[in-house]
């Protein structure tokens, strides 16, 4: 039911790179704590492990959530191939909304999804320079209450991005250090309703449909810095996470699910 909490999982890798200084509840707490702060009782939030049973991602799990929030840094390859085909599996047939942050352009789920490298053709670096956060979609349900906005430390990444080209770019971002750009906020509709063979169609607005699987990328979140404490990513978030299920205040009633 549309009433209903929405189901999160919030998973990372329990990376030891993580400095307890920052992250005392490692990734996984701090956004948790993001989502509970910004939507209340709209979520029903669990985190979860790599180092946990099932790598944290039981089947039956999988079967009871709405929405699997993931970040990864340095353990991407002990992820099972298995468990990564099964998510994208859940995501492409059953609708489980995907949200992959920073580094998990390289996590097993995310390019299984996409069916991609994610690769930064633009390469990266790690210098602690700001980056600044431009709203490109305002009418977006993940941009809503968000403005443009700057990280005073973050890495960066720059384009080409090697991904498919997404449904929508919510965000971009510009890292003056350097002056490289990178597409942060991606929306995609992927799996079941969508026509693989679809062209450009008869116009009068056909298209190759919507799937029932909806996956959001954000670039920022290296592991060293608070960026999951600051509220406009934390509100970022949570309006993925509404996004993904299909649960933004402008889409009662339109899941394809």
């Amino acid at each position: 039911m549309a009433t209903d909490p929405i189901r999160v999982l919030v998973w990372d890798e329990n990376s030891s790179q993580v400095p307890k200084s920052v992250y005392p509840e490692n990734i996984r707490g701090a956004v948790a704590a993001g989502l509970r702060a910004f939507g209340g009782d709209l979520f029903n939030v669990q985190t979860a492990c790599l180092d946990d049973p099932d790598q944290g991602v039981p089947l039956a799990m999988m079967e009871k959530i709405d929405v699997l929030v993931w970040w990864g840094h340095d353990r991407h390859a002990e992820v099972k191939d298995a468990l990564a085909a099964a998510i994208a599996e859940r995501v492409h047939k059953k609708g489980l909304g995907l949200v992959a942050l920073h580094s998990a352009h390289y996590a097993k789920p995310f390019k299984k999804t996409l069916g991609c490298t994610g690769h930064l053709k633009g390469g990266w670096r790690e210098d602690g320079q700001p980056e600044m956060i431009r709203v490109c979609a305002p009418w977006h349900p993940v941009a809503r209450g968000i403005k443009d906005f700057t990280l005073a430390h973050e890495e960066m990444y720059g384009a080409p991005f090697d991904v498919p080209p997404p449904q929508c770019v919510v965000f971009q971002s510009y890292f003056p250090a350097g002056g490289e750009y990178f597409p942060s906020g991606l929306a995609w509709s992927v799996g079941t309703g969508i026509d693989p063979s679809f062209e450009s169609g008869p116009g009068g607005g056909v298209s190759q449909g919507r799937g029932v699987g909806r996956v959001f990328y954000f670039r920022p979140g290296h592991e060293t810095l608070p960026t999951f404490l600051n509220t406009d990513v934390a509100r970022i978030i949570a309006n993925a996470v509404r996004w993904c299920a299909w649960r933004s205040e402008d889409e009662a009633g339109s899941s394809p699910r």
